[in-house]
């Protein structure tokens, strides 16, 4: 009964299960990464370069660990050296062009920002201007024909009234 338990389907046979994933398989991750920027591209590539370097490595490391004392461990901790050496500038480079961005477009937000408010000032002065020239031409034109402003008031109110009517009317049957 307790064979059973331990043979099942979701618990994997560590007899025949890899420690790893094999250099194959990682290429097949890569293949599925289309899609994407350029910049997401080549950090998936050089995020898979750097997988199979240290997925050698390992196993390099591994292989030695069984020989005596060999030079070729040196040269192994050497190289591991130097690969964490480079991803680490590589890290760095990343770091330093991804601030520059962000500053780029802090610069970009700020200049846009002034444009906006440089704009919006000409726009209520340029209103502010002609709603002062519609009140003089409103009072001139009262000054100079007031009859006809006052049939023209008349008429617009008569107007506003018959609409409101209608409109009233319409609701009460709905």
């Amino acid at each position: 009964m307790a064979d059973q338990a331990h043979n099942r389907s979701d618990r994997p046979d560590f007899d025949t299960y890899p420690a790893s994933p094999p250099v194959e398989r990682i290429d097949l991750v890569q293949e599925r990464r289309h899609g994407h920027s350029s910049l997401e591209q080549r950090a998936a590539a050089l995020g898979a370069a750097a997988g199979k370097v240290v997925y050698m490595v390992k196993q390099a490391r591994a292989t030695a660990h069984n020989l005596p004392e060999h030079p070729a461990l040196d040269r192994l901790g050497g190289l591991a050296e130097e690969v964490k050496a480079r991803a680490e500038h590589l890290r760095v480079v990343a770091a330093e062009r991804a601030r520059q961005l962000v500053q780029d477009a802090r610069d970009k937000s700020a200049e846009l920002a002034a444009h906006a408010r440089a704009e919006g000032r000409k726009l209520r002065l340029q209103a502010q201007s002609n709603y002062h020239n519609t009140r003089r031409r409103a009072r001139e034109v009262a000054h100079d024909y007031p009859v006809h402003v006052a049939l023209a008031a008349g008429a617009a109110g008569f107007l506003l009234g018959v609409g409101l009517r209608i409109w009233r009317s319409n609701r009460a049957y709905r």
